[in-house]
C-alpha cells in the first residue's frame, strides 16, 4: 500500500511539474514548439527526398506547381549535398510565391554562384533573392570545425542582449547577422564603416553587407518592415522579433556611443523610435 501511495504522489508531482514547465508562454512550451517544428521539417525533407527518388526511378519530373512549403523542401534537398561537399553551414531557404530567398555564409563568390544555379534549376523556382555573406570571418565556423572560438566581449554583449530578449543561444548568431545586416543596408556606407571601425573583427564579420542579387525589395523604412525582414531570414517566434531588434540595436549603441548621432541622422523617423534602442536623437 505504501508503494502505491508513493507512486501516486510521484505521478502527481510529475504532472504538476509538466503543467508548470509547459504552461503557455513558458520556455518549456517554446522549446516543445521548436522541437515539433524541427521534426515536421525533417519529415517534410525526407518525404521530398523519397518523392524525388520515385520520380527519377519512374522517369518523371517533379511538378513545378507545388505549394511554397513543398518547393522549399525540394530546394533544401537539392542543395544539401552541395553544402556538405563545400563544408558550409546550412543555407536558410524561404519561398514566397515560388521565389526563393537565400540567407547564409559561403567562402567565395564561386560557391555563391553554384548555390544560386542549383536553386534556379529546381523545378518550380521562378525567381531568386539571395543574401549570401561571402567570406568566413571570426565567429563563423564550418560544420567540420565544431565549436566556435572564444568570442570577443562585444560579441558576448550582443549575444546576451539577443538571448535576454527571449531567443535561444542557438538562434543568436543568425538573428544578430540578420538584424545588423538589415540595419546596415539602411545606413549609408560611410556611416556604417565608422560603426564597424569601433568593433572587433568577430562582430564586423556579422555586420558586413551580404552579397545580394535578384528582385530585391526597397529598403525598409518602418519597424514593421524591419520585423518582416528578420522573420523572413530566421525562425524565431514572431512575438519576439521587435523586442529582439530593440535589444540588439540598443547593444550596438552602447558599444559605439560616439556614432549614435550620425546613424540616427540618416535613419527614417520611425526607425529612430525603436524602444530601448538609444538610436533616437
Amino acid at each position: 500500500m505504501r508503494k502505491v501511495i508513493v507512486g501516486v504522489l510521484a505521478a502527481v508531482l510529475v504532472g504538476i511539474g509538466a503543467m508548470v514547465f509547459f504552461r503557455p508562454g513558458s520556455h518549456g512550451r517554446s522549446l516543445l514548439r521548436r522541437r515539433g517544428d524541427l521534426l515536421a521539417r525533417r519529415l517534410r525533407y525526407w518525404s521530398g527526398r523519397w518523392q524525388g527518388v520515385s520520380y527519377r526511378l519512374a522517369g518523371r519530373h517533379p511538378d513545378p506547381d507545388v505549394i511554397d512549403d513543398v518547393l522549399r523542401d525540394r530546394i533544401r534537398s537539392s542543395i544539401g549535398s552541395l553544402e556538405k561537399r563545400l563544408d558550409l553551414p546550412a543555407i536558410r531557404v524561404v519561398v514566397d510565391e515560388h521565389t526563393a530567398r537565400l540567407h547564409g555564409v559561403v567562402t567565395n563568390s564561386a560557391q555563391a554562384n553554384g548555390i544560386e544555379r542549383a536553386v534556379a534549376a529546381v523545378p518550380g523556382v521562378r525567381g531568386e533573392e539571395t543574401f549570401l555573406h561571402v567570406g568566413f570571418r571570426a565567429g563563423d565556423t564550418r560544420p567540420s570545425e565544431g565549436r566556435h572560438p572564444r568570442p570577443s566581449a562585444a560579441l558576448r554583449e550582443l549575444r546576451g542582449a539577443a538571448v535576454g530578449a527571449g531567443i535561444t543561444e542557438e538562434e543568436a548568431d543568425v538573428v544578430l547577422r540578420t538584424v545588423l545586416g538589415t540595419l546596415g543596408q539602411r545606413v549609408p556606407a560611410a556611416e556604417w564603416d565608422q560603426v564597424k571601425a569601433h568593433l572587433p573583427v568577430d562582430v564586423r564579420g556579422l555586420i558586413d553587407q551580404p552579397r545580394t542579387s535578384g528582385a530585391l525589395t526597397s529598403k525598409m523604412r518602418t519597424v514593421a518592415e524591419f520585423v518582416a525582414e528578420v522573420l523572413t531570414a530566421t525562425s524565431i517566434d514572431p512575438a519576439l522579433a521587435e523586442p529582439v531588434i530593440e535589444a540588439i540595436v540598443g547593444a550596438v549603441c552602447r558599444l559605439v556611443p560616439e556614432e549614435v548621432a550620425d546613424v540616427s541622422a540618416v535613419l527614417p523617423p520611425e526607425l529612430r523610435q525603436l524602444r530601448h534602442s538609444h538610436v533616437a536623437t
